[in-house]
């Protein structure tokens, strides 16, 4: 985005302006829904504001059909408004869980627009992002088919003579402006990277490298990161030189197509543009000079991304060459941040606009940490450490004045990287730090009525896709969802509860309100309504009267929302709003994938299902290649042997997986064991909430239960599971009752974003149920040696199982006792072991 530096005063504003009327039939009244919708287990309020007072109920109706599911009473807002309306309201339709289009209607009449509630409401916007991001290519661009800056570009500053040519093409044009940064783009490859690993089955294979239509076995979310990898690649041409933005403020001089650069760098318009050298001095060619002071905010973000890339390219996609490449270039330029602490800015040349970045400790506490993974050298991990320790909670989220990105990255991806490589004690501080920013922004969302919890300084949108993940990412860390609603909010304000009742990304929803008229040159030239791409979002009314060049070409519609202290305009003519900008889109692909369902072309997905052994469209067996099972522990109506299963794992060093129906759950004397099960890292996952029989023993053709009572069973199960935080990854894997389901359930279940699996047969274990009077029962001590048995005689021994016993049962002669012995003789044949997601959802090839 185009750096403009603002000190901006963030007094937190009491009030906050409701949103723009969708289908409403009353002017009385405005109703703010998310526009996407909401996943069943969503808590889900809309809010309601309104210039006199309001007494409606409200009804939760079919959009289709008009009848209503739910009715309710509107509730006074406890928190304050948003300036010019004095009434605001919140109407809570949690309890609407079944999939559907729906609107609010409130008994005067004023209706929300239509919105989706289903574990597909989020669908796969997170492709939209990735095709926004495509049409910011540089070098190549494929959304335009147009080849530009292929000159890029000149020295300044660095080792080489000034205006020394380099090969600085390609990368991502920063915004609706047309300059590069590695500033931005170091971080937008990062999180991409980062979003694919959390969520891989998100993403999907229809583009090629170059972003055309073409698959190539490669998700598409890695061909977009590689773009930029490789462009970092071009700005490390040797061990001790790093280059870091390309173009200045001279490109500002109006509408241009990308091939057709008008701008003039010393060398005639469309030509040679400049390519800064990082020095970790002020530069600036100009008047204006940067304040920098070393380079590791670059450094420890190169490193992070190149380390990440490295694991990816080799682990997954097998190119030990390019894995390779990175991983040196990530210690290069890693060493050159620690011998350069400090922060480079972006710089200016006929503004004093630019990335006011001075915080680096967090980006090589990142570095630091994914170069430990790589390599295991222990002197990275003590950097981490230091560097964590450093920069703490340091962030913009307890600030009310900050800088034009001032503290970039907007969230601090380093803790979480280092949080599984530290002791317990070293985890708490880092949670802490966390915990400490989100509970600044907690007390600023509870001054307004859309609960939303950052100031609004230049490009808040960017702020709000970052305090959910860091929301995320602290809920991954630590089981703790406190602030899980927090979150939700931070989601429904970007998509449409908020005072101007739009969406804030391009082309989402595709029918809804959405920005369109946006500070790009696609949109000015060619009226072309990219999809995906995030606006800066609203500002302060301060900062927006006081940047340059600042008018709205057109009669402002949200005139009735603003008030004297926000301000947000769809027009072109408002780039501190209104322009969609490259990192802000990227850094919100992973809260979208988190949301979005998997994409059925995901390359990953596609390499899992031919390892795998299925019957009846579940998952029966992994991987047969390499010597690894999952030990699987079902849990109803009995759970004695939890806590003896547990101390078996546990004392061997293992993790197992755990899947629980709602009488398991209800148990009291269970509840400090499923907290055991989660802060051992265990897996636990859902096995129904009521142990339906979901068909016949004697006809395996047809279905006992419905669509709808098979997904609102496993819904309440997996509501409950989510409450403890667990589930909390995509997807989900789920054991049906009785192991015992047909391909419909299977679909049904892949529909909801989870995994239906079931035990491998032919080892027996699974008759561990069985009481002494039926006839199925076998001693335990029997059930332990015929496993053992089964595993000496079967070619492929127990390689991919899924390795079935329980809980507990009603029997006198117990299984659990047996475990840890079992354990010890499978290990002693050289068995390792994996929780369910590990095991089926390793990516490398095997032996179907």
């Amino acid at each position: 985005m185009l750096p403009r530096s603002i000190a901006v005063l963030l007094a937190i504003v009491a009030c906050q302006s409701p949103a723009l009327t969708a289908d409403s039939e009353s002017p009385k009244s405005h109703v703010r829904v998310n526009l996407v919708g909401y996943l069943p287990a969503d808590t889900k309020v809309a809010v309601v504001f309104s210039h006199e007072r309001v007494e409606d109920g409200f009804a939760v109706v079919h959009s289709e059909t008009g009848a209503s599911v739910y009715e309710g009473k509107l509730a006074s807002s406890p928190a304050p408004g948003w300036g010019k309306f004095e009434h605001y309201y919140v109407a809570d339709f949690s309890k609407v869980t079944a999939e559907g289009n729906y609107e609010l209607r409130l008994d005067s009449g004023a209706r929300s627009t239509s919105f989706r509630i289903g574990d597909d409401a989020y669908g796969n916007h997170q492709a939209d992002l990735l095709l926004f991001m495509r049409q910011q290519r540089c070098g190549y661009n494929p959304y335009l088919d147009m080849a530009c800056h292929r000159l890029d570009g000149r020295t300044a500053y660095g080792p080489r003579p000034a205006e020394s040519f380099i090969d600085a093409s390609g990368g991502w044009h920063d915004a609706g402006d047309q300059l590069k940064y590695l500033i931005t783009s170091s971080f937008a490859t990062a999180a991409m990277l980062l979003a694919y690993e959390l969520e891989p089955d998100k993403f999907g294979d229809i583009v090629d490298d170059m972003g055309r239509p073409r698959a190539n076995g490669i998700a598409d979310v890695l061909d977009e990161a590689k773009w930029g990898l490789d462009w970092m690649l071009k700005l490390h041409p040797t061990p001790d030189e790093l280059y870091h933005q390309v173009a200045d403020d001279r490109d500002h001089n109006g509408w241009k197509w990308p091939n057709d650069d008008s701008s003039d760098y010393g060398w005639g318009p469309n030509s040679y543009r400049v390519a800064y050298a990082a020095d970790g001095k002020p530069q600036g060619l100009a008047k204006y000079q940067s304040k920098s002071t070393g380079m590791a905010n670059l450094a420890g973000r190169y490193a992070a991304a190149m380390t990440m890339a490295a694991r990816i390219w080799r682990t997954e996609l097998g190119d030990h060459v390019y894995a390779a490449r990175c991983l040196q270039a990530a210690k290069e330029v890693y060493s050159l941040g620690k011998r350069h602490e400090g922060f480079q800015q972006g710089n200016s040349y006929g503004a004093p606009y630019r990335y006011e970045e001075d915080t680096w400790a967090d980006d090589m506490e990142w570095g630091a940490a994914e170069l430990f993974k790589a390599t295991g050298e222990v002197d990275y991990l003590d950097d981490a450490k230091r560097y964590a320790e450093i920069i703490g909670d340091t962030s913009w989220m307890p600030l009310e004045k900050a800088g034009h990105y001032q503290m970039y990255p907007f969230i601090n991806i380093g803790h979480s990287a280092l949080y599984p490589l530290v002791d317990k004690e070293f985890q708490g501080k880092l949670a802490g730090y966390y915990r400490s920013g989100i509970d600044a922004t907690v007390a600023r969302a509870e001054q307004n009525a859309f609960g939303i919890g950052v100031p609004f300084i230049w490009c808040s949108n960017n702020l709000a896709t970052a305090l959910a993940t860091q929301v995320l990412l602290y809920e991954q860390m630590t089981g703790d969802r406190q602030h899980h609603d927090h979150l939700l909010a931070q989601r429904d304000w970007l998509l449409g509860r908020n005072p101007w009742g739009t969406s804030m990304f391009t082309g989402i929803p595709r029918d809804g309100e959405r920005p369109i008229d946006v500070h790009t040159s696609l949109w000015k030239l060619g009226k072309m309504d990219v999809p995906g791409g995030l606006v800066d979002g609203p500002v302060y009314a301060e900062v927006y009267n006081s940047l340059k060049g600042l008018h709205l070409e057109n009669p402002d519609e949200f005139a009735e929302f603003q008030n004297d202290f926000v301000v947000y305009h769809d027009d072109i003519g408002d780039y501190s709003t209104n322009e969609p900008t490259m990192d802000g889109t990227a850094g919100a692909v992973y809260l979208m994938a988190h949301f979005g369902t998997p994409d059925p072309t995901s390359p990953r997905r596609s390499a899992r299902q031919k390892q795998l052994s299925m019957s009846e469209g579940g998952v029966v067996r992994g991987p047969r290649d390499e010597k690894r099972l999952a030990m699987v522990f079902t849990g109803g109506s009995y759970g004695e042997g939890a806590v003896t299963i547990l101390d078996a794992l546990e004392n061997r060093g293992l993790r197992g997986s755990f899947f629980v129906t709602g009488d398991y759950l209800a148990m009291a004397d269970q509840a400090p064991i499923l907290r055991r099960m989660i802060d051992g890292g265990h897996y636990l996952g859902p096995h129904s909430h009521a142990h339906l029989l979901y068909a016949p023993w004697e006809d395996r053709s047809r279905s006992l239960v419905t669509e709808r009572e098979f997904k609102e069973d496993l819904e309440a199960n997996l509501a409950e599971l989510r409450k403890l935080g667990a589930c909390q990854t995509s997807p989900v894997y789920f054991i049906p009752p009785y192991e015992y389901y047909i391909d419909q359930h299977s679909k049904w279940s892949g529909e909801m974003g989870c995994v239906l699996f079931n035990f491998t047969p032919g080892s027996g274990s699974n008759r561990d149920w069985a009481p002494e009077s039926h006839r199925s029962f076998r001693p335990s001590k029997q059930i332990a040696q015929e496993i053992l048995d089964f595993e000496a005689r079967e070619p492929d021994g127990l390689n991919g199982f899924l390795l079935l016993l329980h809980l507990g049962s009603d029997r006198k002669d117990k299984m659990p006792p047996h475990v840890g012995p079992l354990l010890d003789e499978l290990i002693a044949r050289g068995y390792a072991f994996a929780r369910v997601d590990e095991l089926l959802g390793s990516p490398q090839a095997a032996t179907p």
